[in-house]
């Protein structure tokens, strides 16, 4: 029984989108958006979103209204609209529980930014690790009972995870959080944190055709900006990323 006594179905969803990637050509790369706890509150916002996007769009569209073809432009975080119709979107993403992975490519070692397939192991573990976070997050703060299977729906934008020759994304998540890990070569042992059952759902989007992963495009370019800001400039971003509920800092 959670948040005031109502029986819940144990369940988070995460939508996840990137800004930037993991080269020595740039100088971070972001995983971030939103969660929820409720497969209600998910629809609930997915609604107000949409409602907010069909109020622009035909604003930014090159159609003429008389020939529409309802190929609609797509909302996201490279396109440019009017100030207004940003903060509409943003007040509305910030609404609900955030969260933000930063990782600064260039305390990342050679080894592995010389390796594409490292590179791609390296978003896998930065994809899960904060999977992790949110789950301790939800833990933390009685949104979930772990007495109880939890429910795992994991919607991402198109995602290439690379396997490291057995484990997909899907299966690490599992490992990881309900069996733990031994880290042999640095005896570093994970133990495990949920001992009653997880079911996992991950699942790819096109972006043009999910508005929740658009959303997810808007909030990543944000924190994208924000973080590049902070690693050439030295910007203090503490005020401008403080609806973050969840932040994890790589490596």
């Amino acid at each position: 029984m959670l948040d005031g006594g109502k029986a819940m179905k144990n369940e988070i969803f995460i939508l996840m989108d990137d800004s930037g990637k993991l080269n020595s050509n740039e100088n971070s790369c972001i995983f971030g958006e939103l969660f929820f706890f409720s497969n209600k509150d998910y629809i609930n916002y997915i609604n107000k979103y949409k409602s907010v996007i069909n109020s622009i769009k035909c604003k930014y569209c090159n159609q003429n209204k008389n020939n529409c073809n309802n190929n609609c432009i797509e909302i996201k975080g490279t396109t440019k609209i009017k100030a207004k119709d940003s903060r509409r979107l943003f007040n509305l993403i910030k609404k609900e529980y955030n969260y933000g992975v930063f990782i600064n490519n260039k305390k990342i070692y050679d080894s592995i930014m010389q390796d594409k397939s490292a590179r791609g192991r390296y978003t896998d573990y930065a994809q899960k690790r904060v999977i992790k976070e949110i789950i301790l997050y939800a833990i933390n703060n009685q949104k979930i009972d772990i007495t109880k299977p939890v429910y795992l729906n994991i919607k991402i934008d198109d995602a290439k995870t690379k396997s490291n020759g057995y484990y997909n994304l899907k299966d690490s998540i599992y490992e990881e959080l309900v069996n733990g890990i031994i880290n042999y070569d640095y005896s570093i042992i994970h133990k495990p944190i949920l001992e009653n059952g997880l079911n996992i759902k991950v699942k790819n989007y096109n972006s043009k055709y999910n508005f929740g992963i658009q959303s997810a495009d808007i909030i990543s370019h944000y924190l994208h900006k924000k973080y590049e800001l902070y690693l050439t400039k030295g910007t203090d971003i503490t005020a401008t990323i403080s609806f973050i509920e969840v932040k994890l800092f790589l490596p």
